[in-house]
C-alpha cells in the first residue's frame, strides 16, 4: 500500500509538473510578439489569358517583390479559398467565369474584408463591357481598382499597373466621400442620452463624425451606436440604419472623431453598399458638372480673347 501511495504521489507530482510546463508554454505563447501576417498577391486567370503572360507576371513578381507570397489560381472557387488571407492585390481575368459571376465574387470578397478594399487589377479583352458591368456591381470601390486590356498591352505596361496597385494609393482602406448627413448617436455604456451629430465623410469602413453644440468630447475607443437616416438614398424596409462604431481618432477640437464600423452583418453590408453607391453617383455627377463648367468657362474666355479688338501698336 505504501508503495502504491508513493507511486501515486510521484504520478501526481509528475502530472503537476506537466501541467505547470503546459501553463507556462501557454503564457509564453500569449506574451510572445504576434507573427506578421503573410501578404499575398493572387493571380486568378482562365484560358483567356495566355500562359506566356502568366509566366511573365510570375517572374516579375518573384524578382521585384520577394517578400510577397505570389499564387496563381485557375477558378473562382480557388480564389475564394484565399478570402481569409491578407490579399494586397488581386489580379483577375474578368472572364475567369461569366463576367457577372467574376465581378460579383470580387464584390463579396471585398465586403468580407475588414482590413482594406482588396485592390484589384482586372485583365480584360473588352474594356467597355468590363466598365459597364463594373458600374453595376463594384462602383463603390472604383478608386481601389484598375484594369488593363491584355490583348493590346505590352508586358511592361502590365508590370507598371501591378506596381501601381502595390506601391501607390490603392492600399488605402477605402475612399471617404464628403457628405453632410445629420444623424443621432449615443455612447454605449453611458446611459441613454442621445446626441445630435453629422457624418462629414463616409466610407464602407468608417466615417468622420461630429457632434452638434459641443455637447460631447470624444475619447479614443468610445463605443457608439449611430442612427443614420437613409430613406433619401436607399429604398428598403427601414428608414434608419443602426450602425455600431468605435472611435479610432479624435481631432484636436474634441468634437470630431474618425470612427470605424463594427459588427457588420451581411444585410448591413448590402445596405451600406447601396447607400455608398448612391453617394458615389452624386459625387461623380458633381465632379462631371464641375468639369463641364470649367470647360464652358475656358471656351468663353477663349471666345472673348478672339473677339476682343486688337489695339494697334
Amino acid at each position: 500500500m505504501a508503495s502504491e501511495s508513493n507511486n501515486s504521489k510521484l504520478s501526481s507530482g509528475d502530472e503537476s509538473k506537466g501541467k505547470g510546463k503546459t501553463n507556462q508554454a501557454v503564457v509564453d505563447y500569449l506574451q510572445a510578439p504576434r507573427k506578421k501576417r503573410k501578404s499575398y498577391v493572387v493571380l486568378a486567370t482562365g484560358p483567356s489569358v495566355d500562359q506566356d503572360t502568366v509566366n511573365a507576371i510570375q517572374r516579375f513578381m518573384r524578382s521585384q517583390y520577394e517578400k510577397l507570397s505570389f499564387v496563381v489560381v485557375k477558378s473562382l472557387d480557388d480564389l475564394v479559398k484565399y478570402s481569409t488571407r491578407n490579399i494586397v492585390l488581386a489580379i483577375v481575368d474578368d472572364r475567369l467565369s461569366t463576367r457577372f459571376e467574376t465581378l460579383d465574387t470580387i464584390r463579396k470578397l471585398k465586403e468580407q474584408k475588414t482590413d482594406g478594399p482588396m485592390p484589384t487589377l482586372f485583365l480584360t479583352h473588352d474594356s467597355q463591357e468590363l466598365i459597364n458591368e463594373y458600374q453595376k456591381i463594384l462602383k463603390v470601390w472604383h478608386e481601389a481598382d484598375e484594369y488593363i486590356v491584355v490583348t493590346e498591352a505590352a508586358r511592361h505596361a502590365i508590370f507598371t499597373k501591378i506596381k501601381a496597385g502595390l506601391d501607390n494609393n490603392n492600399q488605402r482602406r477605402g475612399r471617404r466621400y464628403k457628405v453632410a448627413i445629420p444623424i443621432h448617436f449615443k455612447l454605449l455604456d453611458s446611459g441613454e442620452k442621445i446626441y445630435k451629430g453629422n457624418i462629414l465623410d463616409f466610407s464602407i469602413h468608417g466615417a468622420l463624425l461630429s457632434v452638434e453644440d459641443d455637447a460631447h468630447h470624444f475619447a479614443l475607443k468610445d463605443q457608439i451606436l449611430c442612427l443614420i437616416p437613409i430613406s433619401q438614398y436607399v429604398k428598403g424596409d427601414t428608414d434608419v440604419l443602426r450602425m455600431s462604431a468605435r472611435v479610432r481618432r479624435v481631432l484636436i477640437s474634441g468634437d470630431k472623431a474618425g470612427i470605424s464600423w463594427e459588427y457588420i452583418s451581411e444585410a448591413k453590408v448590402t445596405t451600406m453598399t447601396s447607400l455608398l453607391t448612391s453617394i458615389v453617383d452624386v459625387s461623380l455627377a458633381k465632379s462631371a458638372a464641375g468639369t463641364r463648367a470649367k470647360i464652358i468657362r475656358a471656351q468663353a474666355d477663349a471666345n472673348l480673347t478672339r473677339s476682343a479688338p486688337k489695339i494697334p501698336v
